[in-house]
């Protein structure tokens, strides 16, 4: 995975042996999501899952050492290429956190001729300050093991 940092704005890229369709549905259909979308060694709790423009999700990881709730807010959602969204911290209830920033990511899948495609996700915080707050929070090494369980999806799902 490749990550960049410009300002705000913290740049996580990385290409799949799958088409961007099959990792759109891994984004937008719960069953698939499940699977894949927290750390190593965590899980995932979903309470709403509504990806499509105007949608919400809310779901719990957890990891043996806390639980850590989101709250997904869907700006724009265009299959199989685009999901635009904002996330916060949220309580068990899933009431957004008012005392932590949001951020704003756009999720980018780009189709490359030999079927494989490539994810990029640009997160977007509210200043400079907040985006190195949430690097020294380990927020690469969580993508890295995240887009690790991506990987074993693709290749247990779709490369069968």
């Amino acid at each position: 995975m490749a990550l960049r940092v410009e300002e705000n704005k913290i740049i996580f890229t990385r290409k799949f042996n799958t088409t961007k369709e099959n990792i759109f549905k891994a984004y937008t259909e719960q069953d698939l999501f499940e699977k894949w979308f927290h750390p190593e060694g965590a899980t995932l709790e979903v309470f709403e899952f509504n990806v499509e423009t105007g949608g919400k999700a809310f779901f719990a990881i957890k990891a043996p050492e806390a639980t850590s709730y989101t709250v997904a807010q869907y700006k724009r959602v265009e299959a199989p290429y685009l999901i635009d969204y904002y996330d916060y911290f949220a309580d068990e209830q899933g009431n957004i956190d008012q005392n932590m920033d949001g951020m704003h990511n756009t999720i980018r899948l780009i189709g490359h001729e030999d079927n494989s495609s490539t994810v990029e996700s640009v997160a977007e915080l509210p200043d400079a300050e907040a985006a190195q707050k949430l690097l020294d929070m380990g927020v690469e090494a969580g993508m890295n093991s995240t887009f690790d369980n991506l990987e074993k999806l693709v290749q247990k799902e779709f490369n069968k």
